[in-house]
């Protein structure tokens, strides 16, 4: 499995790179609280994620993406997440905008009950664009359900449009 992971982000990678010419694209990083919630308890560790994203109009693009949610406790479980999503966004001002995400995603825990789901993924968020290039996020994500587990992240992150 850690074969189909690494060979995900190669392709994520490329695509970023194949795009560098492509107006209206960015890649994105981010850190925050990933917490897994099943049935009345949950646990929270560090999680990150990056994404490769086009904007197609003023309004409307699309993010590839991958989030890592963090090692369960007292195991050697993991959780992570790649996403194909559309995003629809709202300037609210010149400088702030809020924005949704929604598509498919496939999470893939690991541990004693490995198993891979295709799970719709749910985003949202508010950004603040610095100057052209650069960006500040704030973003919940949900990644659905998973072997009677649910995965979400809050973080903060960056964002580079080129």
């Amino acid at each position: 499995m850690k074969k189909l992971w690494l060979v995900a982000l190669m392709g994520l990678a490329s695509a970023a790179s194949m795009a560098a010419d492509t107006p209206d694209s960015y890649v994105a990083v981010s850190v925050g609280e990933g917490r897994y919630k099943f049935g009345g308890d949950h646990e929270t560790h560090t999680g990150f994620g990056i994404a490769y994203g086009q904007t197609v109009s003023e309004i409307a693009g699309y993010e590839l993406g991958y989030a890592s949610l963090g090692k369960f406790d007292n195991t050697d479980s993991r959780s992570h997440s790649l996403y194909l999503a559309g995003v629809a966004r709202y300037p609210s001002a010149d400088v702030w905008s809020v924005y949704g995400k929604l598509g498919p995603s496939v999470n893939y825990f690991s541990g004693d009950n490995s198993e891979t789901r295709l799970r719709l993924m749910v985003g949202a968020g508010v950004s603040y664009q610095f100057d052209k290039n650069w960006a500040a996020t704030l973003e919940y994500t949900h990644f659905g359900k998973t072997v009677g587990v649910t995965p979400t992240l809050w973080s903060v992150g960056a964002r580079y449009h080129f």
